[in-house]
């Protein structure tokens, strides 16, 4: 670190403009860093630092602008009930207003490590199913409101209109339009009437970090009840396992979860197809804002595999079908 000012003796900050808070907070519990990097952040507007510190250990700087102050209660919150039960990252230190210092868990979450190390994939699955399986029987703290008709029906009114309007710059006729809300609102009536259990609701491989013989778990703000194959759809057929997953290693992840939570494979087997459903619908309107927002370019190479997912999902029902072709119709020439 060098000095400023022509040698006053002044050391410039390292934290850039906006950090003043997370400066202060490193100043007062002793976590001032030698040397700060920016990280690539999620499609929402909180901002990640990881911080080196003089002994060479590392943390994590975790920047909520005000208008996610609530998502910061909630982190905190749903922090307070998972740390007891799973491996969560410590929190080192929260001033209260929008600025955390974390635990680091490593470079490597578990994305990394299935493409780094494909022999590992199933120990590594089944591990994180474990996981999914004690957050699916922890009592719902009520940090968040269930799934319910209103929240999924938005995430797929948000998804026709990000990937038709936005990306593709070809909105629906008022016909075509018909066939993609009767095609979520019948969708939308079957996963309502799945049971409930508790949910992390982000449960992919980014927010999974591999940790001793276990799986750490972040990214878990948005806790709540929901169907109960919900985790699992996210964490077999998220974007980074589309390239590899099988209906074989699906297969076998999903008997482990009901054989811990004593439901009948079969049955939930059926039921995670259709929430998968959902779900892909949902991510391909996330990655297609994000894109066309100029936010989140990452996220184009990801979207075909989405879309294609979706159409594969899609039965033979008068929804399903009609909206397949509807979909199929437009993003042929994508997936």
């Amino acid at each position: 670190m060098t000095s400023a000012g022509g040698g006053s003796g002044v050391i410039p900050s390292l934290f850039g403009p906006g950090l003043a808070g997370l400066e202060r907070l490193t100043l007062r519990t002793h976590h001032t860093p030698i040397a700060i990097e920016a990280l690539a952040g999620d499609v929402g507007r909180r901002r990640y630092f990881r911080l080196t510190l003089p002994d060479n250990r590392t943390v994590l700087g975790v920047v909520y602008p005000p208008e996610e102050n609530d998502s910061r209660r909630r982190w905190v919150e749903a922090h307070a009930v998972l740390r007891g039960r799973v491996r969560v990252p410590m929190l080192i230190a929260d001033d209260g207003s929008g600025n955390h210092l974390v635990e680091d868990l490593g470079t490597e979450d578990l994305a990394a490590c299935f493409s780094s190390a494909s022999a590992n994939r199933r120990v590594l699955l089944e591990r994180a199913a474990d996981i999914a399986a004690v957050i699916a029987g922890t009592p719902d703290p009520g940090i968040n409101s269930p799934f319910d008709d209103a929240l999924f029906r938005r995430e797929l009114n948000l998804a026709r209109e990000a990937v038709f309007e936005m990306y593709l710059d070809s909105p629906l006729s008022s016909d075509e339009g018909e066939i993609h809300d009767r095609w979520a609102d019948a969708l939308v009536r079957e996963i309502l009437g799945h049971p409930f259990a508790l949910c992390h609701r982000d449960f992919h491989g980014n927010n999974l970090f591999p940790a001793a013989d276990t799986i750490a778990v972040i990214d878990f703000q948005d806790l709540r009840r929901g169907p109960d194959s919900y985790d699992l759809a996210s964490l077999l057929w998220e974007r980074t396992t589309l390239d590899w997953m099988s209906e074989e290693k699906e297969r076998a992840v999903l008997a482990r979860f009901a054989s811990l939570r004593g439901v009948d494979p079969r049955a939930l087997g059926r039921r995670l197809r259709r929430v998968l459903l959902q779900r892909a619908w949902k991510v391909c309107g996330t990655f297609a804002r994000a894109v066309a927002r100029g936010k989140g370019e990452i996220y184009r190479r990801f979207l075909p595999g989405e879309l294609a997912l979706v159409r594969s999902l899609l039965s033979g029902s008068d929804e399903d079908r009609r909206f397949g072709a509807l979909l199929k119709s437009r993003t042929n020439a994508l997936c």
